[in-house]
């Protein structure tokens, strides 16, 4: 049975899209002052920050008291800092059902009393795997004579094929050029794996990684990952890593880069939304 707009109770106001609301949303200018809100988010820190920091593009929203504060960034992703209340909930699980989203919203916690909301409702729930980096040790043996590595560029980044590429996660290519980072592997001029930044804050990097499935299991996207960490560290930043917990080959491919996992975060989807990350 498809998800009842009805089991969402309890709104004020309306927006344009049919969407009851009792979130504000925060002008662009006032990003800033929601920066201690963003550090303390406890399931992520590098997207909610990339946002309140003006480096990636995204939305927030706050309730009228502003003790709660919503983080939804570009590529989807949305992060609960505070202690929300349930119609702010009930607001957030309306946008998320909505077909008139101009993006998807996936939101990923690691309150349990936000997951427990959720339950009772028609979405999915799936877990998530969050990675710290433990040291500089790329562990595995690769042969990439055969691939040409190249920094993404604006020469190369339009020959970037896949889901979880730059454009999944940042607004345009110049906001990629300007804030970001990447590496590819070529064969024979084709893209076959790519690694970049998938979000960036003043402290830390998150690693987004895709291999065409013709190159899977040759290991380009750990050797790609590995160049990544290095500039990271270079820049004197932390790289970070997460990924769904189906997801076994970016977990080889983290625990090779010398990452270790960190916690466990629940995700909550829209049901059609499902697909990996």
């Amino acid at each position: 049975m498809p998800f009842e707009i009805d089991k969402c109770e309890g709104f004020a106001l309306r927006s344009a899209h049919g969407i009851e609301e009792k979130m504000r949303k925060v002008s662009e200018k006032d990003f800033g002052k929601y920066i201690r809100w963003a550090r303390d988010n406890t399931a992520n820190n590098v997207y909610p920050c990339s946002i309140a920091e003006g480096i990636q593009s995204g939305d927030i929203y706050v309730n009228d008291d502003v003790e709660t504060v919503f983080f939804w960034h570009y590529c989807g992703f949305g992060y609960i800092s505070g202690k929300p209340s349930d119609e702010f909930l009930n607001d957030i699980c309306l946008r998320m059902i909505s077909n008139h989203n101009e993006r998807r919203l996936v939101l990923i916690t690691s309150d349990d009393e936000v997951t427990d909301f959720f339950r009772d409702k028609e979405v999915l729930l799936d877990s998530r795997l969050e990675y710290s980096y433990l040291s500089h040790k790329f562990i595995g043996e690769t042969d990439i004579n055969d691939f040409r590595i190249e920094r993404i560029d604006e020469m190369n980044l339009s020959k970037i094929e896949g889901r979880i590429i730059p454009s999944f996660s940042w607004a345009s290519p110049e906001q990629f050029l300007k804030e970001g980072f990447g590496y590819i592997a070529l064969d024979q001029g084709q893209v076959c794996a790519v690694s970049f930044s998938a979000a960036v804050s003043s402290d830390e990097i998150d690693i987004g990684v895709e291999t065409h499935e013709d190159y899977r299991g040759k290991g380009l996207a750990a050797v790609l990952s590995d160049r990544m960490c290095e500039h990271i560290l270079e820049v004197g930043k932390k790289p970070v890593w997460a990924h769904s917990s189906s997801n076994l080959g970016s977990m080889k491919t983290a625990l090779k880069c010398g990452f270790v996992q960190d916690k466990i975060n629940t995700v909550i989807r829209k049901n059609d939304l499902y697909e990996e990350e």
